[in-house]
Formats: C-alpha cells, sequence, structure tokens
C-alpha cells in the first residue's frame, strides 16, 4: 500500500488539521470534529487488557484495547509529541510505542470496545501516522485493519481496508484503502498489529484517524458555567447551570467551582472550569453530582459513552476513589433499571482522562453522568472536568459553548 512521509501536509492533513482546530480543545477525549475515532491522542491510561495465555506490559489509552493470545507477549510504552512533530502544524499529542517480543495467536491495538458509526453509502478511509521504534533503525512492517460489524455489534466478515505498510525512521502518513457502508453494516474499528519481520519488532504510532460525521457532546454544560443548578440535601457552595448536587443521607456535599488555566488538563486543552466535589461524613453513595434534571437524549443505533477528566483534590495527595453511573431512562422519563455506562476508578492527584463502557441504546430513551466520591477513608475529595457523553452531532444550538470547545 502506498505511504508516504509528511514533508509537508497533504490536502487531507490540511483538512483534518483545520477541524481538529477549529473545533478547540482536539485531544479532550473524544474530540468534536471530523475525526470519529474515540480517544484519537491516545491520552489516559484507563484503557482495557485483554490477555489469554499471553504477557502484556505498559498502560493502554483510554478506550483503547490491548489484546495478546496463546504465547503473545506485547508491551506498550506511551510518549508525549510536542506540536509540529508529525507535520507543520500538529498539535501536541501521545504517541504509543508497540513491541512484541514473542508472537502468539494474535496481538496488537485497537478500540473494539469504542467502535465508530457507519453510515450505508458514506466513504470511509483510516490514517495513521508511525514511525519504526526499532533499536537497530531498521524499517518495521505492521497491519492495519477495519474490520467492519453489524447492528448487533457482530463481525460481517468484511474488512475491506486492510493494509500492510514499512514504517522508516520519520514519521509517516499512511492511509487504508477507501470503502464504503454497505447494507447491514452498523461499525468499525481500526486494530494495529506487527508484523514479525526479523527486527526488534516495534512501531510507534500516532494520531490515528478516520474522518466521519462529527461526534457531538450531549452532556449538558460541559465547561461549568452558570451557578442556577439544583441542590438536594444538606449541599454548600453553587452548582452550575443544568446540573444537580445531592446529599440525601447523614453526610454534607461541598461543590467550589475552580477555574483551570489552559494546558491544565493537557497540552494545548482550552482553558476552562473544574468542579470540586468534597464529601463530609457520608458513606459516599447517598452523595453526588449529576445532570438528572437535564438528561442526554440517546440515539437508537450508536454507540454512547461517558467520558471525563479528574484528579484527586487531597490535601495529603492522597489518591481518591470515584464511580460514574449512567442510569438509562424510557421515554418517558422512567428508569429502566440499566445503568450500562458506569465506571469505577482510582485517581491520583494528576488530571487523568476516564471513560466509561460504550452502550447502545432505544429510540427516545436518555441517560446522564451521575459522578460519586466514594468514601475511602481519606479526605474525600474530587475534581471533575469537561465532562462528555459522546454521541451523533445535532442542529447546533450554541447553548452551552461546546461547540467551541
Amino acid at each position: 500500500m502506498q505511504s508516504y512521509l509528511v514533508v509537508s501536509m497533504s490536502c487531507r492533513s490540511i483538512a483534518l488539521a483545520a477541524v481538529l482546530f477549529a473545533s478547540g480543545a482536539l485531544q479532550a477525549g473524544t474530540p468534536p470534529s471530523g475525526n470519529i475515532l474515540p480517544n484519537a491522542s491516545l491520552r489516559g491510561d484507563h484503557g482495557i487488557v485483554v490477555s489469554s495465555n499471553g504477557t502484556i506490559t505498559g498502560t493502554v489509552p483510554t478506550l483503547w484495547r490491548a489484546f495478546a493470545v496463546d504465547g503473545a507477549a506485547l508491551s506498550l510504552q506511551r510518549m508525549d509529541l510536542a506540536a509540529n512533530v508529525l507535520f507543520p502544524g500538529s498539535p501536541p499529542t501521545q504517541a504509543v510505542k508497540i513491541t512484541v517480543s514473542a508472537f502468539g495467536a494474535d496481538q496488537g491495538l485497537d478500540h473494539a470496545t469504542a467502535m465508530f458509526p457507519l453510515r450505508v453509502g458514506d466513504s470511509y478511509s483510516a490514517r495513521i501516522y508511525a514511525r519504526s521504534g526499532n533499536a537497530d533503525n531498521s524499517a518495521q512492517s505492521f497491519n492495519l485493519g477495519m474490520p467492519i460489524f453489524d447492528s448487533m455489534q457482530a463481525f460481517t466478515g468484511r474488512d475491506p481496508a486492510n493494509f500492510n505498510a514499512n514504517a522508516g525512521l520519520a514519521w509517516g502518513a499512511f492511509d487504508s484503502p477507501t470503502v464504503a457502508g454497505q447494507a447491514g453494516d452498523a461499525y468499525a474499528y481500526i486494530a494495529i498489529r506487527l508484523n514479525s519481520d526479523g527486527g526488534d519488532n516495534s512501531v510507534i504510532v500516532a494520531m490515528p484517524s478516520v474522518l466521519g460525521p462529527a461526534v457531538s457532546n450531549i452532556a449538558p454544560n460541559p465547561g461549568f458555567s452558570g451557578t442556577s443548578g439544583a441542590t438536594q440535601g444538606t449541599v454548600n457552595g453553587s452548582v452550575p447551570d443544568n446540573w444537580r448536587a445531592v446529599a440525601v443521607g447523614t453526610g454534607t456535599l461541598n461543590v467550589t467551582t475552580v477555574p483551570l488555566a489552559a494546558g491544565a488538563l493537557f497540552p494545548g486543552s482550552l482553558p476552562t472550569q473544574a468542579v470540586r466535589l468534597e464529601v463530609i461524613g457520608g458513606n459516599g453513595l447517598n452523595e453526588g453530582f449529576d445532570h438528572e434534571l437535564s438528561r442526554a437524549l440517546l440515539s437508537s443505533d450508536y454507540l454512547h459513552w461517558g467520558e471525563l477528566y479528574v484528579r484527586s483534590g487531597n490535601g495529603d495527595l492522597s489518591a481518591q476513589s470515584m464511580f460514574v453511573t449512567m442510569p438509562v431512562f424510557d421515554f418517558s422519563g422512567i428508569y429502566t433499571g440499566q445503568q450500562p455506562g458506569q465506571f469505577a476508578a482510582t485517581i491520583g492527584p494528576e488530571w487523568a482522562y476516564v471513560a466509561g463502557p460504550a452502550f447502545t441504546a432505544n429510540a427516545g430513551e436518555s441517560t446522564d453522568l451521575s459522578i460519586r466520591v466514594t468514601a475511602d477513608g481519606g479526605p474525600d475529595v474530587l475534581l471533575i472536568a469537561s465532562p462528555r457523553i459522546v454521541g451523533p452531532i445535532g442542529p447546533v444550538i450554541f447553548m452551552d459553548g461546546f461547540e467551541l470547545d
């Protein structure tokens, strides 16, 4: 397959960079841009590890999956890339060095747990930036696949964009064949695998992309502006618009809005606001922060998930546990008893990007992000920023600034 070094920006690079920079904070999780891949900047370390009689070392980017099967040994190393490294005008981002020390039945990196949607008749092509990670400076061959799945997330048997390429010492952009969505196609993901070609079997990858209909943030007021939110129970402090703070037990929830400077969440992040949650005397179950009174409307045949930046606010720098639920309500606003997007994490004093599992819903259903600070014996303080519920883009309303976020 054709590959080329990025000496000057191609038309596609210019177009992609234009939509990314026009959208502002492109690496804030899943960008509201023409790149429909989740976490294309490969940030965070809350990804999935799947190992069946294999070995995986290192951390996996949030919303991505590392896999090693039947004798495979795979290692991942995270690398920060400064602006302009990949191509003139490229943003600061992260790369992942993938090394295979033993080939088994299968091994690689993909985002199978958070696939992107396909539309019948639309064309799709994957691009990835890559260079060899071999210590002897030799080229490294790799494979990029884009398997296609139906609405039940079952593999269709089609992977028409699959290709092999050789990564050299300099960063290069590698494009897959273009494929069109066919009847029965619903989702796809990209998968990166190394080929055993006699060298160190190491490649460095960055900024994967598939251009398509822009994704949207369907959570309200992710910048936490305003002070007209709701409270219930013993809550101190003002709550951002469209959000609600709850403390209905014997505990108290203190809520504070904290300004964040540019670059606070990650290199290149825009100025925004965070919310500081402090639970005093509670059990962590009866105190919460959500937007249940302004729920997000879900779409059928679309994979939704929640994501946000979090860090511990404990003064002693101790880690803080937290969990997020995403209760699903029917078209009448009645709770269905389902919370398919829930997740938990333990967070240190640095900002971390976390996300929950992807899920489908029925037309007319709705959900909200409900964040709770686990009472784990410490100060029980958590900061949250840039909450998102990923969904299809809708009419541009300009009600909360997300369109420019």
